[in-house]
């Protein structure tokens, strides 16, 4: 990874939980996840149009166990992202602030056509983006994986090295999905727990769980956190 002191800005992560308790909560039928994506959105914009101290920012919009959920908990939520990306691909915000936008994941094929087809046009389209700030979206993610997938990827390399005795870390880190270690995570929802989500670039980062369903989770509340992270101390181990 690139080192602590020569990275410009921080990596925000959020695992947004919570949106079918918040249905259930409020008596909304589960398919109406209108509100969820609103939320995206909105932290979306407020995140790279207010805190230009983030350069990079993972949000967990599936994970590699939610692939194997019932058919309707599974399309609902494709169609969520399917909707996501169609506004991203027009959203000024972009152009504006020359963003890159992957979509990662080691399940991504698992996904509809019109998911996986609309995933690579905004990656092509958004792939020379040179603002200098990323918004990384992971669909059928799981951090064991995505080490697996790593590994893999190294012994290839180390097999056409052979001149090479040991893995070096840069290497390895190479071939991650995302290569930045995470500065911040945030899980809204109530669960304390990572559950997989971005397990070797979370090492150092500062965690944040709060109760709030991931609909209720307002731009005030993420000011509210990065302020506070920036009063941490942080050691990094030493």
């Amino acid at each position: 990874m690139v080192s602590k002191e020569a990275r410009k800005g921080i990596h925000l992560g959020i695992i947004p939980d919570g949106s079918r308790r918040w249905s259930r909560k409020n008596n909304i039928a589960l398919g109406d996840w209108r509100k969820s994506g609103q939320t995206v959105d909105d932290i979306i914009t407020h995140v790279f149009t207010k805190h230009p101290e983030v350069a990079e920012f993972s949000i967990w919009a599936m994970s590699t166990e939610n692939v194997d959920r019932d058919d309707y908990s599974r399309n609902l939520v494709y169609s969520l992202l399917e909707g996501k990306m169609k506004d991203l691909l027009v959203n000024p915000l972009v152009d504006e602030k020359k963003l890159k936008v992957n979509i990662v994941g080691s399940r991504l094929g698992d996904a509809p056509r019109a998911v996986r087809d609309l995933a690579a046009e905004l990656v092509d389209k958004t792939r020379n983006n040179n603002g200098g700030r990323t918004l990384n979206i992971c669909i059928g993610y799981g951090g064991r994986a995505e080490i697996l997938n790593a590994v893999m990827e190294s012994s290839k390399w180390m097999r056409k090295n052979p001149l090479i005795a040991k893995l070096h870390q840069n290497v390895f880190e190479r071939h991650l999905m995302i290569p930045r270690p995470l500065d911040i995570l945030i899980r809204t929802g109530g669960e304390k727990r990572l559950s997989g989500f971005m397990l070797y670039q979370v090492e150092y980062a500062e965690l944040f769980f709060t109760d709030t369903l991931w609909p209720d989770f307002s731009t005030e509340e993420l000011d509210s956190i990065l302020k506070e992270f920036k009063e941490r101390e942080r050691r990094f181990g030493k």
